[in-house]
């Protein structure tokens, strides 16, 4: 899993104007899996995403890979507004 290097700046609206999620990653060392942290652009919020083979943990809850499929590629899945802005 390959997530493209972001600048991780604290509010940066320059991409989608509204802060981006900083991200970053973790390898997994010893009984640690590996880890994507997600913050907000705006604030000190975070979101923890715990991986390995058979499944996700997601901010605390656990699941299976094809589970998370199942309910997050709808959300993902929907239309741009008109308004969005590429780069």
């Amino acid at each position: 899993m390959k997530i493209p290097e972001r600048s991780n700046r604290f509010y940066d609206t320059t991409r989608f104007g509204q802060p981006e999620i900083r991200v970053y990653h973790r390898k997994g060392t010893g009984k640690k899996s590996p880890r994507y942290l997600l913050k907000c652009g705006c604030c000190d919020q975070r979101l923890e995403i715990h991986y390995a083979e058979d499944g996700l943990e997601i901010g605390g809850v656990n699941g299976a890979i094809e589970d998370w499929r199942e309910i997050l590629l709808p959300l993902l899945k929907t239309k741009k507004s008109k308004n969005f802005k590429e780069t």
